[in-house]
């Protein structure tokens, strides 16, 4: 038997080994059996390696490829710590992965069941209702939970929920709102999306000089951020620029 051959089952064999006691999933055992070299390459600088080195890297690279080979483990993973232990962070958990699903109705019938109590008010159940009805398309149901938002007594919502606010009374035509609320958020978000959302509602109202100059303004500005800025924002400043052309 040539030597490599040996080498390659004897690795096979000791990376197995290490599948078996490690309580690795039964995915690797298959990888490295059916793929004999490359398995356990793989195995080896995404399981292995990370062992070693022990940093950020080695775990992204894990979690990735393991989402790869099985993508519905995080949500089965979440399902069962709420289904064992229904607490208010499984829950929201849960429901984060069920809006990355597009289940917008399991989300509601999730999250506010927990709004009682100490927890008739926690800003992560109702930012992730608010989202929730949004994303299905009942602005109203949207606007009642970013009130409930607004009526806290702790510190003031966050500028996301502010941009959502507008965007629903956007989707229910109340234009006049919605531009009042996003002159006043323009002033100080961070980025330029709410500005985006601005020079559209404009458009839509017939303001097309004020839509155009806040185009413009983006693209000016954008020439003379740093290059981190441009790369964050590059998406809403292709928007400007394709607005103006």
């Amino acid at each position: 038997m040539p030597v490599l051959l040996i080498l390659t089952v004897l690795v096979q064999v000791l990376f197995a080994v290490h599948v078996h006691r490690t309580g690795r999933s039964t995915y690797w055992m298959y990888l490295i059996m059916m793929v004999p070299v490359m398995g356990c390459l793989i195995y080896f600088v995404i399981e292995v390696l990370p062992e070693v080195i022990r940093g950020p890297t080695g775990k992204h690279a894990r979690k990735s490829f393991l989402s790869m080979l099985d993508p519905e483990k995080d949500f089965r993973d979440a399902k069962y710590a709420f289904d064992t232990a229904p607490t208010v962070a499984n829950r929201i958990h849960l429901a984060q992965l069920l809006i990355a699903r597009g289940e917008h109705d399991a989300v509601i019938a999730l999250l506010k069941p927990a709004l009682t109590n100490h927890f008739a008010d926690d800003i992560l159940l109702l930012e992730g209702l608010a989202y929730a009805y949004y994303d299905k398309g009942d602005y109203s149901g949207t606007l009642e939970y970013i009130q409930k938002i607004f009526e806290r007594d702790e510190a003031e919502p966050q500028d996301y929920i502010k941009l959502l606010r507008a965007r629903a009374h956007i989707a229910l035509f109340d234009f006049t709102v919605a531009e009042e609320q996003l002159n006043d958020l323009v002033r100080f978000f961070t980025g330029e999306e709410a500005r985006i959302t601005l020079a559209q509602l404009q458009t839509r109202m017939g303001k097309h000089a004020e839509a155009r100059a806040i185009y413009e303004d983006i693209v000016t500005r954008a020439k003379h951020s740093p290059k981190y800025y441009q790369k964050t924002e590059r998406h809403w400043i292709a928007m400007a620029q394709a607005a103006l052309k």
